[in-house]
């Protein structure tokens, strides 16, 4: 077969989007080099080594297609044509869109939508971004041969909001950044320990961006309800997002348990999760919920929220609270930080469940998909 990928976001894109993208290319490649792979893009990619030195190690093709004034914005319009005059067999869109000279039947699609969080929270985005992310999906709904949602939640808000799209999605969960799969290093992890100066006590650990679906009030108002019964400070990762402000005004009302390190670099947050107690992860909705996966692949106990995907995702290795109830995260909080054999219960079931997530086992279901496609 000649596979195609939309690969922008691989060569672009440093974090979320970005990793998802990389890490499935490699893993096809690397599990299935009797192919011919091409990698659409536009502009010249980011200086990635990793990625860059696998690449050149398979033989796939890099391609940067901008067909005539359209420049960048081939992607969007441009790709479907480019898609057939390359005679490829199959195109997948890694990242929840179809380029929109898009003809059925000559070339084989396939789409990954990750999550509608802007049709589930519209509040959140800007009016012109709902909107073009609506026609893009939509348009996928319509085109696609086939569609992948990285979580049973995203099938079900694809069907409910987008009803077209009804018998031509299959779920395929994703993994998190390589990195995670990386052993624990003691002596990194008392490095990062020190550069960050938590080093006074031991730490529960909140990774996400600082908005106010991630539900950090919650979060605080529980942490300051136990403050004084447990051992363990909060520290929050995670980049500026619409309750920042809100938030970091706090940080001065809990003596000093309470930090906040902005964004880390991957390595870093590798071992400031293996240097954490637990993890905590009070988000209200999620498309999949990456923080979890990546909890789950330190053997870290997690407390997260009942409903959307967490469920689906940490399955045995979480204990859940109602999003919207500070005493219910505060309860949870409490009996990981001094129920032992709870804490160490849920860190054996942490190693169990992510083994659902193995890429090899998501890229053979997507290999199977190309096959039968």
């Amino acid at each position: 077969m000649k596979i195609g990928f939309d690969a922008e976001r691989a060569f672009h894109n440093e974090t979320g989007l970005g990793n998802f993208s990389r890490s499935f290319i490699t893993g096809m490649m690397k599990l299935h080099p009797e192919h011919e792979y091409l990698l659409l893009d536009t502009g010249n990619p980011l200086d990635l080594p990793y990625f860059n030195r696998a690449l050149n190690d398979s033989g796939a093709v890099w391609k940067n297609i901008q067909p005539g004034f359209l420049g960048k914005y081939s992607r969007t319009y441009g790709w479907g044509a480019a898609s057939r005059r390359e005679k490829l067999d199959v195109f997948h869109g890694l990242s929840n869109e179809l380029p929109l000279d898009w003809k059925s039947g000559s070339v084989a699609s396939i789409v990954t939508i990750h999550d509608l969080i802007f049709r589930r929270f519209p509040e959140t985005y800007k009016s012109m971004d709902r909107w073009i992310y609506d026609k893009k999906v939509a348009f996928v709904a319509k085109r696609a041969d086939m569609i992948l949602a990285t979580s049973h939640q995203t099938k079900a808000d694809l069907e409910d909001f987008y009803p077209e799209s009804k018998g031509r999605i299959e779920v395929v969960f994703q993994d998190c950044d390589p990195g995670f799969h990386y052993r624990k290093r003691t002596e990194a992890v008392a490095k990062i320990l020190y550069k960050y100066d938590i080093v006074e006590r031991p730490y529960i650990l909140c990774v996400s961006k600082l908005e106010k679906r991630k539900n950090h009030k919650r979060l605080l108002e529980a942490f300051k309800k136990i403050l004084n019964l447990i051992s363990e400070d909060l520290v929050l990762v995670g980049s500026r997002g619409d309750a920042a402000d809100e938030i970091l005004d706090q940080l001065g009302d809990f003596d000093g348990r309470l930090r906040w390190l902005g964004k880390v670099e991957t390595d870093d947050l590798v071992n400031l999760y293996d240097g954490s107690s637990f993890t905590v992860f009070p988000s209200v909705f999620e498309g999949f919920g990456i923080p979890l996966l990546e909890s789950m692949r330190r053997g870290k106990a997690i407390v997260t929220s009942k409903g959307s995907c967490f469920e689906e995702i940490a399955g045995r290795a979480a204990l859940y609270a109602d999003a919207n109830s500070s005493d219910e995260i505060a309860e949870q909080i409490f009996r990981i930080s001094t129920q032992s054999e709870t804490k160490a219960e849920l860190e054996r079931l942490a190693k169990i469940e992510s083994k659902r997530f193995d890429p090899k086992i998501l890229v053979e279901q997507v290999h199977k998909i190309y096959s039968g496609l």
